[in-house]
């Protein structure tokens, strides 16, 4: 990361860690992602979390260690596990999908990584409901806990049972993150993690601190009609290749 400090020019750095290119349902080359991030946005970390892969995320490390950027890159993946979506952060080595949700979290966690609940209990998309969310509170099992839950996605989906987490994240009393789920390149940026510092350690430091704050902009409802057009054969290309993930699909 060229510039350690907060590129909105305050204390706080600024994350978006939840993004999909085209190696997965997204319609967002993976350079021009990169470019778009440094060009347009002041976010100071992102993270590629393609759905069950991470070459996509590898590549855009290389890339990214090439380039002159002024913001830090981790890499993710969004996993499908037997009880709905997980975000899987800080990973080195991909994680298969369809198993059960204890044994993704404790896979995530043995690469050092960070679990996350994307948009739960969003009822338009695979998401983990508030039965498996109080479960995972309740397991005495540690390495099967959550990191963090996802408070702000500016989808439909994400709109979708706001108050529901809110109130059950009081009991859980887990880091709250806002991201963008973002699949192309005009939503980049429009729901981010506050966070003190502006590194990716700073930023795992904080879900562990729980000091992160969610904030966003939510999405008409015209536009996500529009983008989920757009997105139709992106989707299409990924179920066909889900099983075979190589490539970057153009």
């Amino acid at each position: 990361m060229a510039d350690a400090r907060p590129r909105s020019g305050g204390e706080r750095g600024r994350a978006d860690m939840h993004l999909h290119t085209l190696y997965s349902d997204g319609v967002m080359e993976v350079q021009a992602l990169l470019d778009h991030v440094e060009q347009s946005t002041e976010l100071d970390l992102i993270a590629i979390t393609d759905h069950e892969r991470i070459d996509g995320a590898l590549r855009a490390q290389e890339l990214h260690a090439a380039g002159d950027y002024h913001f830090g890159l981790v890499v993710g993946e969004e996993i499908t596990t037997r009880r709905g979506h997980l975000l899987a952060l800080f990973l080195t080595e991909r994680i298969p999908p369809l198993r059960p949700l204890e044994e993704t979290i404790e896979r995530i966690h043995a690469q050092g990584g960070i679990a996350i609940a994307p948009h739960p209990m969003a009822p338009l998309t695979p998401s983990l409901g508030r039965r498996s969310l109080v479960r995972l509170h309740h397991d005495p099992d540690l390495s099967h806990r959550l990191d963090a839950i996802e408070m702000l996605n500016p989808s439909v989906a994400g709109r979708a049972r706001r108050p529901h987490r809110r109130a059950l994240n009081q009991l859980m009393e887990l880091a709250a993150v806002g991201n963008s789920d973002a699949h192309v390149l005009e939503h980049v940026g429009t729901g981010w993690t506050w966070f003190p510092g502006a590194g990716d350690e700073d930023y795992r430091r904080a879900i562990a601190d729980r000091t992160t704050e969610a904030e966003g902009e939510y999405w008409t409802h015209w536009h996500n009609v529009s983008v989920y057009g757009r997105q139709l054969v992106a989707k299409a290309r990924h179920v066909r290749h889900t099983l075979r993930p190589t490539g970057e699909w153009r």
